[in-house]
């Protein structure tokens, strides 16, 4: 890599890793202050295989569409395709994030595991009681369990709740690779970054708390009980791998050190800050998508509810909250004016 490349590829990526620099010195002095464990690999692996995977099958999609064309040499058709989407161009800029993302994820980890260190566990009484009070005094899962609390629905829920991860990962993928907007482009990855730091951890931290599924081990507190009781009697007709999540993150919470996806952490919920990013980020490429990520994000709000991984308000907080991050992050970037808002001016 020349230092053209190099220059292209620290200008693309500055502010996203400006940011992961201030949040990894952050998490270092937190660490060493509180006594909590850091693994910066602990999601080397996992990154890996979800990157082979990936440049696995969209080369295949791209040789499988070049050999229908029936060229009369196959493999310099292959590359020529690579080159006209601008692959060494896209590898310089997107490598570098793909490199760093496993060691943020990691360090985030770490400090997620360090919550209850830090600040104890204390906020989940008054996260119950404010939801009671947006909700007109009743736990805001039994509002839709009529409806919602259906067996096949709430294993549809739990389907869409698991496919957030490789939502989320795909998504991140397409950005971090793409060249067609730079400013949008850092946009999205800062305000990525920064939902996991604000609401992961400093909101995490403020407002420590476990959410319904863990109130009876953490406070021996049978508010949720019910709820928990119905999601394991359809465990035994439908599946639903949210108990199995829970269990594994409880036994975890018993062990010393960071694990692959460990942490307990209610308020704000993250799958609702990263599906609402998504949906912000989706709004652009027209109706089908538009709508797709507006209603995935509205699953993953009822799935952490009705599968107890949180309070609904954890999931509005996260609404509300995502979207500032999101003009922030622009701001961030060097942006005036966010480019949605530009094609609807037009």
């Amino acid at each position: 890599m020349g230092f053209n490349d190099s220059w292209k590829s620290w200008h693309s990526n500055r502010h996203f890793l400006l940011v992961v620099l201030l949040y990894a010195l952050a998490a270092v002095i937190a660490s060493a202050h509180w006594h909590i464990s850091v693994d910066i690999q602990i999601y080397s692996d996992a990154f890996l295989l979800f990157g082979f995977g990936v440049t696995v099958i969209l080369f295949a999609i791209i040789s499988v569409r070049v050999m229908l064309e029936r060229p009369p040499r196959l493999y310099p058709a292959i590359r020529d395709r690579l080159l006209i989407h601008k692959l060494p161009e896209r590898l310089i800029i997107g490598l570098p994030v793909m490199l760093v993302l496993p060691i943020f994820f990691s360090l985030f980890t770490s400090m997620k595991d360090g919550i209850s260190r830090i600040v104890p566990f204390y906020a989940d009484k008054y996260l119950i009681e404010l939801d009671r009070g947006i909700h007109s005094g009743i736990d805001a899962w039994r509002i839709l369990d009529k409806f919602v609390g259906i067996g096949f629905f709430i294993f549809s829920l739990n389907f869409l709740y698991n496919l957030w991860f490789i939502v989320m990962l795909t998504i991140l993928f397409c950005v971090t690779f793409t060249i067609e907007n730079e400013r949008t482009r850092s946009q999205y990855l800062v305000a990525f970054v920064l939902i996991w730091i604000i609401l992961g951890n400093v909101a995490a931290v403020l407002f420590s708390s476990v959410g319904p599924a863990f109130v009876m081990s953490f406070y021996n507190d049978s508010t949720f009980l019910p709820l928990m009781n119905s999601l394991q009697a359809i465990n035994k007709v439908y599946p639903v791998w949210a108990l199995d999540a829970q269990r594994l993150l409880l036994a975890n919470a018993g062990l010393h050190g960071p694990r692959l996806g460990s942490g307990i952490s209610a308020f704000p919920s993250l799958h609702v800050a990263v599906a609402t990013l998504n949906a912000i980020y989706l709004w652009r490429f027209g109706a089908l998508l538009r709508w797709l990520g507006v209603a995935f994000l509205i699953a993953i709000q009822l799935g952490s509810v009705h599968l107890g991984w949180h309070y609904a308000v954890d999931g509005y907080a996260s609404m509300l909250a995502t979207p500032v991050i999101w003009i922030f992050a622009g701001w961030l970037s060097g942006l005036r004016r966010l480019p949605a808002t530009a094609n609807a001016a037009g």
